[in-house]
């Protein structure tokens, strides 16, 4: 099997630290490098607070169009920009919640402010491609342990308490918001971020991206997805495909297996090939490793003697149909039954 690693230091965290829950640093984590790789809106956040009813469509659009991978978008379908992505080959759009009620939630008078200070943030201190102070990097992970915890309410279906605790309180603020996010978490995330600008692992990520740039600003896509609320990846750099763990073992061949069993399957639905993925790679943010494999040859790897093509192409059928039984139906120019 081909492998590209970043040699890194050895990570100054090992493990969870007093006063972290690890679910949401993994959560801050997350949004914190696809930010970093495009600067695009926090699609699952949006989805959850829609889901959640605490924030409108029209909000949400808004918030969607303030982010400059989204600031060009037509007249015509401004109104929808929360439910459109950007990919190599077109923009896909992914059905969103719609409202239920007439009356505006508290979400619309908060969420699109803390985008606002987010972007004037990142413009200042962590343009995209970059990665802050520690100080700076601590701000911005109060801000997106915000967004983390919408996605949360989004891969769930339930609001987090920390939300619900939010919603109790008057008046509710921006301030209000970042302040429900735990320091504990916010501190280790944002050390956990600060790792990539001390190692190799950074420029890594930049030479991948610099391999076949995206069509708009960054250096890949964030969130591509394979099949609309079924199977969303993390990040798209160049043509690797990355998935992001924040786990504090990294030694355990089962663990191990399972997250490149989880990468390649999501390689292998993308049939149309619109993401072109020719890697396939994990960022392990706790051992500050950076790793890749060439598709085809873990692919092979991943099923021995075995036909590839045939195990590839019933696994492909196998998900559309719980896709479907679930109600997520893949895109047209992906899907097998069409």
């Amino acid at each position: 099997m081909a492998r590209t690693a970043a040699r890194a230091p050895q990570p100054t965290h090992s493990g969870p630290t007093p006063g972290a829950d690890s679910q949401l640093v993994g959560g801050i984590v997350d949004a914190r490098l696809a930010a970093l790789v495009q600067p695009a809106p926090p699609y699952a956040a949006l989805q959850g607070l829609l889901a959640g009813q605490l924030l409108s469509p029209d909000a949400a659009a808004g918030i969607a169009l303030s982010f400059p991978s989204h600031r060009g978008l037509p007249d015509e379908v401004a109104t929808m920009a929360h439910t459109l992505r950007p990919s190599p080959r077109e923009w896909l759009q992914v059905p969103a919640p719609g409202a239920t009620s007439t009356d505006p939630p508290w979400g619309d008078s908060v969420f699109p402010d803390l985008a606002a200070r987010g972007h004037l943030f990142h413009r200042e201190h962590a343009p995209c491609g970059h990665v802050a102070t520690a100080g700076a990097e601590r701000a911005l992970a109060r801000t997106y342990g915000v967004w983390a915890l919408a996605e949360a309410a989004y891969r769930s279906g339930r609001s987090p308490r920390a939300l619900s605790a939010v919603a109790q309180h008057a008046p509710i603020t921006t301030d209000v918001l970042r302040a429900a996010v735990p320091d504990g978490s916010v501190h280790e995330a944002a050390a956990l971020v600060r790792a990539l600008a001390t190692s190799e692992n950074l420029p890594t990520l930049r030479a991948w991206g610099a391999e076949r740039l995206p069509q708009g600003p960054g250096i890949g896509y964030a969130s591509p997805a394979l099949i609309p609320h079924f199977a969303d990846a993390d990040l798209l750099v160049g043509s690797t495909l990355l998935d992001v763990k924040v786990s504090a073992r990294a030694d355990q061949p089962r663990r191990v297996r399972a997250w490149l069993q989880q990468v390649l399957g999501y390689a292998w639905l993308d049939i149309s090939d619109r993401w072109g993925i020719r890697h396939v790679g994990l960022v392990l943010a706790r051992q500050g490793l950076l790793v890749r494999w060439d598709l085809k040859s873990l692919t092979a790897a991943a099923f021995g003697a075995a036909d590839p093509l045939a195990g590839v192409e019933q696994f492909r059928r196998l998900c559309h149909t719980a896709a479907r039984a679930e109600r997520k139906p893949p895109f047209p120019d992906d899907d097998l039954t069409s």
